[in-house]
């Protein structure tokens, strides 16, 4: 198994979001057969995320599935199904779409139409970091309503898909302009995405990820303009850690949401919950050793300083 294709995939995967043009040249030249396995789906976001989403040329990553699929033969793991459709679907090939997304149904034991919707809502999540106003209604808001069908009352084999990209599509739409997020059809998406990624991920997920779908309600609450509601996910986020976290393996985690925590008690006149959150976020923070994640903290709690000198 060559090295050469799994070094340019780690390389891709490290620059993708400073240099997606590097990115993308090293994705070029990965032949998806000299890879392991497990690795076939991270290809397979990469190729969405930097050809679809940051270069605009979802036609290139569309065919740049056919060589991942072959690699994975018969048996391609749900995830790469999932992501050769959306890939269709966004370089606008509408039978491509159909009969990979037959596929997804058929290794996934699931119906055609909530396949569909999970496709839907993968091309959706790649759509909204750039997506105007009338695409967030026309294609993200709509992707996010399928999936509150009663058909998703159950258990699904594809909730954990459905929880991830609604809380990507959350993440990227609680990053907008001020003026973005004044627009109704945004700000209903925003709400929904985070509030699909906490219901899906109570079915999928463990403890972790029910802290962190929390956490994501309240950071799309600060972005909405509602403090009350921030401190509320914030706390209920904070509980989680203190019934599981016994060990303190996610004081990463406890750091941000004491930082939106401060923030949001701050706008509400909660003067001394607020310096306390604010202290024990920096306490936390003093002890990353980590300087991406130091640069992250920093970068969070200037633009929570922002928001509130507006």
């Amino acid at each position: 198994m060559s090295n050469l294709s799994l070094d340019q995939l780690d390389t891709a995967n490290a620059c993708h979001d400073d240099d997606p043009a590097r990115a993308a040249e090293l994705l070029r030249s990965v032949d998806p057969a000299e890879l392991p396995p497990e690795r076939w789906p991270g290809l397979a976001f990469l190729l969405n995320h930097v050809f679809g989403e940051k270069l605009g040329l979802p036609a290139e990553a569309h065919a740049m599935f056919g060589p991942l699929l072959s690699a994975a033969g018969s048996h391609p793991p749900l995830a790469l199904w999932r992501q050769a459709a959306a890939a269709a679907q966004l370089a606008g090939d509408s039978a491509a779409a159909r009969r990979l997304s037959d596929s997804l149904a058929t290794a996934a034991s699931a119906s055609a139409p909530t396949t569909q919707h999970v496709v839907a809502l993968t091309a959706a999540m790649y759509r909204a970091p750039a997506a105007d106003a009338a695409e967030v209604a026309d294609a993200v808001l709509p992707a996010l309503q399928a999936v509150q069908a009663s058909a998703w009352e159950a258990p699904h084999p594809l909730d954990s898909a459905v929880a991830a990209c609604a809380n990507n599509i959350a993440a990227s739409l609680q990053e907008r302009s001020q003026s973005d997020l004044a627009q109704g059809a945004l700000r209903a998406a925003l709400d929904l995405a985070a509030q699909t990624a906490e219901r899906f991920w109570l079915r999928a997920g463990t403890w972790v990820h029910y802290e962190r779908a929390a956490y994501g309600r309240a950071a799309a609450a600060t972005a909405l303009g509602e403090p009350h509601r921030a401190r509320h996910h914030a706390l209920r986020a904070l509980a989680l850690l203190d019934e599981h976290d016994l060990e303190k393996a996610e004081n990463v985690d406890r750091a941000f949401i004491e930082l939106e925590l401060a923030h949001a008690c701050r706008h509400l006149g909660l003067a001394e919950e607020a310096r306390k959150a604010q202290a024990n976020a920096d306490t936390l923070a003093a002890n990353f050793n980590d300087a991406g994640l130091d640069a992250w903290f920093a970068k969070r709690g200037a633009d929570l300083a922002a928001m509130t000198r507006r």
